[in-house]
């Protein structure tokens, strides 16, 4: 979201860092005979396997007042079998017009020699999911045992931040990575998730940073970890200009914060008037708290206003006219809520944030790339709001935005002159009990005793509920309907459904916390078998699939649960007349995790029995959002657990 803003920033200060004349590229180049590599027969077994992985980038002055960026790859695959085939028949470029491309050279060499190559007439465009489009290019021919070798480079919008992913689901035998630049310009990479020194060297006035490796094994997807934040990968800055002369760091985090605070705050004294009307139109500075004001504002301008991140040049986001035409994109938005909270006397902090499931904010490196989204800090409340999430309300953000670091720009003023410092720490999320996926459920045996008919209700709250209100309040009818048929047969094993209804959608109700309630009724035969004269209910069913844990390789990434929750259920079930249960003490599962004392995780079920009434408590609750991989041994319990309690069937026999 907030990419542009960086790029138009990074630009704008460029110009102060050029004054030499352009000179050439370094020109990639190949093996004019090339032969299939002989390959360990340890690597037998893999689909395919990366022989060499070449990237860099050249920063080039192209006049005295702009520097030009070019991007190089290359790379050679060794294909074992057919799903080596398929993953690389189609290589994907970063490129989006052919004029960028200044050169592109792909071969296909089969095990017996030949050697096919790239028909540039078959580069073609593709559309991804946000209607980008990128070039593609179509590997002919390829057979188990041949090699794919290609290389490119082209030319792309200039950024003094970058990031280089390393590792991927096969494995790479040789690597590396530099950035050459004008001798003045000093670049920092730093290696994440593993360990690699990196040189830097001046050769004919050109500046060189780089790092090379061997032997990047590939990475398997696992559960309950971020794959993509797990994977080695490089990130890079410009960190100095040796033409300044006080060898000030540069894109520092407080000069981001800085300059956030100004683009965000950049009001004119004609729109502080129309937003103080705003205010007084609305009532919102005669509500009594913060709080109250809070919510009040964000409710009415996620109600009036639409965001479109695509809305970007300046003149579309001025408060004037967002005002005017009810639509803002992401600068436009921060401004007008600024505005607003400015003038109830309600202190914030504009805070940058990542996606935790990809990267991280590092306090001691600053690459501004992994800035993307804004939100706002109040630090009265300790609270958070996002703006650019429509679907959103006070104090509940997305929750992967939250339990990594957030760059706080924290406002100060200096007579009338204000500004913002810059402090990297973490965004906490909401407290884990909160956030819940409940159930309680009736079960009453039908008078043929071969049916059961369920009343249950779900409840969700805190970030459980995001997805439900997304998906009933964003849906047509038949899409809602499909909804509930869905959640009826994962829960109760029944397409029979006799009634529904679904309370507590309007977004709003986010903010007092008010719990999206599924509530159905319905009929199903699936959770009942019948051995002789034994009935068999297979209750372990109505809390729904689970997942699983009893993986053979050893565990290699820490856990994340997304956030902490809790999940408690509350069966209810009428025992049949004439009716015992022989094992009720299957019913009985305690698999707790104790942190120094404090649990912090835990599966627990029990059970009472009161007459013919059978009530089961279940209570599961992961307490932490991320686990150490030093506890995962104990929380690989605690999932299995689940999972041993969804295989229960409890055996019904008449009395003597």
């Amino acid at each position: 979201m907030i990419k542009q803003t960086l790029c138009l920033l990074i630009v704008l200060l460029s110009v102060n860092y050029v004054h030499a004349q352009a000179v050439p590229i370094e020109k990639e180049k190949w093996t004019e005979k090339p032969v299939i590599h002989k390959i360990d027969s340890k690597y037998d077994k893999e689909s395919a396997v990366i022989l060499l992985d070449k990237r860099g980038v050249e920063f080039t002055d192209e006049s005295k007042d702009m520097i030009n960026e070019y991007y190089t790859a290359h790379k050679i695959i060794h294909i074992n079998d057919d799903k080596g085939i398929e993953s690389f028949n189609k290589i994907y470029l970063g490129i989006s017009e052919n004029a960028d491309i200044v050169e592109i050279k792909a071969r296909n060499i089969l095990p017996n020699g030949k050697i096919i190559e790239l028909n540039k007439n078959d580069i073609k465009d593709i559309k991804d999911k946000n209607d980008n489009i990128y070039k593609i290019f179509a590997m002919d021919g390829l057979e188990k045992g041949c090699e794919v070798e290609y290389y490119y480079t082209f030319k792309k919008t200039t950024s003094f931040f970058g990031r280089e992913i390393v590792q991927q689901n096969f494995p790479i035998l040789e690597s590396s990575f530099q950035i050459i630049a004008p001798k003045r310009l000093k670049f920092d990479i730093k290696p994440y998730n593993f360990i690699v020194p990196v040189t830097d060297t001046v050769v004919d006035g050109k500046r060189i940073a780089k790092c090379a490796f061997k032997d990047t094994q590939g990475a398997d997807e696992e559960k309950y970890a971020n794959y993509y934040a797990n994977l080695r990968r490089l990130e890079y800055k410009l960190s100095y200009n040796e033409v300044n002369a006080t060898g000030e760091r540069l894109f520092n985090w407080n000069s981001l914060a800085k300059k956030i605070y100004v683009l965000y705050s950049d009001n004119s004294e004609k729109e502080i008037k129309e937003i103080a009307d705003l205010i007084k139109k609305n009532g919102w500075d005669a509500l009594g708290d913060e709080t109250a004001k809070i919510t009040a504002v964000e409710n009415y301008i996620k109600k009036t206003f639409s965001y479109n991140e695509g809305l970007k040049n300046e003149d579309e986001n001025v408060v004037e006219r967002i005002i005017q035409n009810k639509n803002a994109g992401t600068v436009g938005i921060m401004r007008l809520y600024g505005g607003i909270f400015q003038a109830l006397n309600i202190k914030y902090h504009f805070v940058l944030t990542g996606s935790r499931d990809k990267f991280f904010i590092d306090k001691e490196f600053e690459n501004w790339d992994n800035c993307d989204y804004p939100i706002f800090y109040f630090p009265a409340e300790n609270k958070f709001l996002a703006p650019t999430r429509p679907d959103m309300r006070y104090p509940w953000i997305y929750s992967l935005w939250g339990a990594t670091n957030g760059l706080y720009c924290k406002r100060t003023t200096l007579g009338t002159f204000s500004t913002a410092i810059a402090e990297v720490k973490e965004i906490p999320l909401e407290n884990y009990s909160k956030s819940a996926q409940n159930i309680e459920a009736k079960m009453v045996f039908t008078n043929d005793l071969d049916s059961l008919n369920i009343d249950e209700k779900q409840l969700f709250t805190g970030y459980a509920s995001t997805g439900y209100r997304n998906a009933f309040n964003f849906s047509n009818e038949d899409q809602k309907k499909d909804i509930i048929k869905d959640i009826t047969q994962r829960y109760s094993n029944s397409e029979n459904l006799l009634f529904s209804e679904v309370l507590n959608l309007p977004f709003e109700s986010q903010s007092s916390n008010l719990p999206v309630i599924i509530h159905t009724k319905a009929k199903t035969g699936a959770l009942i078998e019948r051995a002789g004269s034994k009935l068999l209910l297979k209750i372990g069913m109505a809390i729904g699939p689970q997942v699983e844990m009893y993986q053979q390789k050893t565990r290699q990434e820490p856990v994340d649960m997304d956030f902490g929750h809790v999940e408690e259920r509350n069966l209810e079930v009428t025992i049949p007349e004439g009716y015992t249960i022989k094992n009720l003490s299957d019913l009985k599962i305690n698999q707790t995790y104790k942190d120094n004392g404090e649990l912090t995780m835990g599966f627990v079920s029990d059970y009472e029995l009161k007459g013919n009434q059978l009530v089961i408590h279940i209570m599961e609750e992961y307490r932490k959002t991320l686990y150490p991989i030093t506890q995962f041994a104990d929380f690989r319990k605690i999932i299995n657990a689940s999972s041993d309690f969804n295989k229960v069937v409890l055996v019904l026999e008449k009395k003597s």
